[in-house]
């Protein structure tokens, strides 16, 4: 490979890597004393039940344009329901060694914007066995279908592309690999290798091939964290992209203030082109000591694109992010839905928050979307600025009762230069609203509800590619 633009912060990733192998070398058997926490399949027999509807509503999805959604040319309105249930049964001996399985069904109801119309389907999302904390030394192994998340979900958190029923609410996320955990102190490890899911394959694409990871980290808290990872994706299909990323993350607490951020340099080769991506995320998060504890945080994002001048593509190629909370990562509920993927483009979002009592919340996200080259669009036509659009959103969510739980969403979206040009002219607007129950329970007489991290299951929807 040609050196290119990432040659000098790849030198410095290498760095950090070197860097922080050799502090965790020397403070690995310094294991900090700390209460022991509860296993996360408990001795016995334990289960979990997550059931979601949600309903949505949007006009002039896509800024009005005809995608040929639908075989109505005209139709940019679109109303429908979605649901899902997802059923978790796990076991535990305790040695640690415990199994798992479980299973979703679907559906949607009515014709989304994705052209998904009154679908139906049910798949088995969990079959995995592992060991947990194995002899007293912190190594923890699973094997099979599981959900996988390294470090904030932004390179890896979803192993498969929803494109049955309920897509928005993303109800499948699971990787089929095996995944080993080490955990000393402050110090962490992580590996991983998992098929890579042939759901990532585009119309007259094939996926064949597979996926692979590792981290090193450390951290006290939330208050600081600093964290090296390393992906590696081989795809023997049509896409024959065979991509490597090296990522840096890290988070810094100042009293109210926390710091976080994440860079990710790209690099390998889709065919004979040499891949020279770049991505990443700067945070601030103010929280102020107040009532309700209040926040603001901005937050930048930035995925590169391709620059048509060169011979390589440095274009971000989007790996399989997850969503952990709102705009994480589909950024911009509505237009990162629809018209954009994590690549070749720029955000900035202001986020405020505020939960007036224990059991709800408000939320208003603001984003300002850019491309970053517009390569990813054929090219930008001349005289027209890189800016896309402005989104506005507002969330309330609330715990109903113990195993009930609600939120509604309101979306604003207005096209700006780049995307009426490419697009369509039309502003979006988007109603959601969601209720879920969820129940956790030990033993075959009921027990009542207990922790069991092993049901996995997303405390929120949001939406899918």
């Amino acid at each position: 490979m040609k050196n290119g633009r990432s040659g000098r912060p790849l030198a410095w990733l290498a760095i950090g890597c070197a860097v922080l192998a050799l502090a965790a070398g020397a403070a690995w058997a310094q294991e900090d004393e700390e209460e022991e926490a509860g296993p996360t399949v408990p001795p016995g027999f334990s289960y979990g039940v997550q059931a979601t509807a949600s309903y949505h509503w949007v006009n002039h999805a896509y800024f009005g344009a005809d995608w040929g959604i639908t075989s109505d040319p005209h139709r940019t309105d679109y109303t429908w329901g979605e649901g899902f249930t997802r059923l978790r049964l796990n076991y535990g001996l305790p040695e640690g060694v415990w199994a798992s399985v479980g299973g979703t069904v679907m559906t949607t109801q009515a014709t989304d914007y994705y052209g998904t119309d009154n679908a139906f389907d049910g798949l088995v999302d969990r079959l995995a066995v592992g060991i947990e904390n194995a002899g007293g030394g912190g190594f923890s192994l699973t094997a099979g279908r599981q959900d996988l998340q390294v470090g904030d979900g932004d390179v890896n958190g979803d192993g498969y592309a929803d494109t049955r029923a309920a897509l928005w609410n993303i109800p499948l996320a699971f990787y089929d690999g095996v995944k080993g955990d080490l955990v000393r102190g402050p110090w962490h490890a992580l590996a991983f290798g998992a098929r890579l899911s042939p759901t990532f394959a585009e119309e007259g694409e094939t996926v064949k091939g597979f996926l692979a990871g590792a981290e090193l980290g450390w951290s006290a808290g939330e208050e600081r964290a600093l964290a090296v990872g390393w992906f590696q994706r081989e795809d023997d299909g049509t896409t024959d992209l065979d991509a490597r990323a090296l990522s840096v993350r890290g988070a810094y607490g100042l009293g109210g203030l926390q710091l976080a951020g994440e860079l990710v340099e790209q690099f390998g080769q889709r065919g004979t082109t040499d891949l020279e991506g770049r991505g990443g995320h700067a945070d601030a998060t103010w929280t102020f000591p107040a009532r309700g504890e209040p926040y603001v945080q901005l937050q930048y994002l930035q995925f590169s694109g391709d620059d048509p001048g060169t011979e390589a593509d440095e274009s971000y190629q989007p790996w399989q992010y997850g969503w952990t909370d709102w705009s994480r990562w589909y950024v911009a509920d509505l237009v990162g839905s629809t018209l954009l993927t994590n690549s070749d483009t720029r955000v900035w979002k202001l986020e405020c928050g505020w939960s007036p009592c224990e059991q709800g919340s408000v939320r208003l996200l603001l984003h300002r979307i850019d491309l970053d080259s517009g390569a990813s669009w054929g090219g930008l036509p001349d005289g027209i600025g890189r800016g896309f659009a402005d989104e506005a959103d507002l969330v309330f969510e609330r715990e109903l009762s113990e195993h009930w739980s609600a939120w509604v969403m309101g979306g604003y979206a207005r096209p700006r230069e780049a995307a009426k040009e490419l697009v369509g002219a039309a502003a979006s607007g988007q109603v959601f609203a969601s209720i879920t129950y969820t129940f956790e329970g030990v033993g075959f007489g009921g027990g009542g509800s207990e922790p069991c991290a092993a049901t996995c299951a997303k405390p929120c929807a949001k939406p899918c590619h």
